[in-house]
């Protein structure tokens, strides 16, 4: 069945292998709908050599790795998505949710160590800044939840009270938390060696050691959310481009002005995490070293 939409068409050839759906009643089928392309064994090639891969070049802190990113996987499909449908809270589940993966992914990095405390801090307190702003700005710009993909057809579903506002503006901070992990980590770890190299060291000189390191990050991470944010409207752009439209229309198309609403607010976020890991790892990893001198 043909709807004229390359987007949506599934054309088949001879040999090709289709995932099919049978409706049938006792031992009569009713009918085979052909539903797409059989695609799972290659994705579970892919997944296998990604994790192969992983295992092989970082060894226990890889396995870690796909530990975090199974659980991340498991805690967005079985527990926030269920629960969003549910009619929890989407921004408070978000942040629930973000704080449990922050907590986990940084101590399978970590293990109980202040250095655990001193990343979990800063990254958490910098998506609460991308909260509090994602929620500001999505109603100073008059973003309606609706501009998410796919997102019309869960109220044609039978949850016609979904909040989908609210599902976007949480959607900016989770998007954005991923990265301020990383940068938090980056920082952590750079004001732990410092530390460890020059045991002396105030909370201020190592914090400040820390800004420098978070400079020179915050300038590709943000650079990293653009290109992600920005990587599946390429064909939107070319369209744009193709049709002539002028820069003021663009801008002010809410699905233009709703991918910079993200880029913007979630790199405002990183650019938060990097003062407040400084300053938490400065001081609760200078404070670890003075009791280990205390105790000598």
């Amino acid at each position: 069945m043909l709807s004229g939409s390359l987007e949506s068409d599934k054309m088949f050839s001879v040999g090709d292998v289709a995932l099919v759906v049978v409706s049938y009643e006792k031992d009569k089928i009713l009918s085979v709908t052909m539903s797409d392309h059989y695609r799972i064994d290659k994705e579970m090639l892919l997944a296998a050599m990604f994790v192969a891969l992983l295992i092989v070049f970082a060894g226990r802190n890889g396995l870690r790795a796909v530990y975090s990113f199974v659980i991340t996987i498991l805690s967005i499909w079985k527990i926030m998505a269920p629960a969003y449908l549910r009619g929890v809270n989407p921004i408070w589940c978000g942040i629930l949710i973000t704080v449990f993966l922050t907590l986990l992914i940084i101590f399978l990095v970590y293990g109980f160590d202040r250095k655990t405390i001193a990343a979990s801090s800063g990254a958490l307190l910098g998506v609460m800044v991308t909260c509090v702003m994602g929620c500001v700005f999505t109603d100073a710009f008059k973003i309606h939840g609706a501009v998410m993909s796919y997102s019309e057809s869960l109220l044609y579903s039978g949850y016609q009270d979904l909040n989908l506002t609210k599902i976007f503006m949480s959607g900016i901070f989770i998007g954005a938390s991923g990265a301020m992990m990383d940068l938090s980590v980056d920082i952590t770890s750079a004001v732990n060696e410092v530390i460890q190299k020059k045991p002396g060291i105030g909370w201020r000189e190592a914090a400040h050691s820390g800004m420098n390191v978070g400079r020179a990050a915050m300038g590709t991470m943000t650079t990293t959310l653009l290109l992600a944010y920005s990587g599946g409207y390429i064909a939107l752009l070319m369209t744009f481009m193709a049709q002539g439209t002028p820069v003021d229309h663009i801008l002010n198309y809410k699905y233009v002005s709703s991918e910079i609403l993200d880029t913007i607010v979630g790199s405002f976020g990183l650019v938060t995490v990097a003062p407040f890991t400084a300053l938490t790892s400065s001081i609760l990893l200078t404070k670890k070293k003075k009791v280990k001198g205390t105790g000598n």
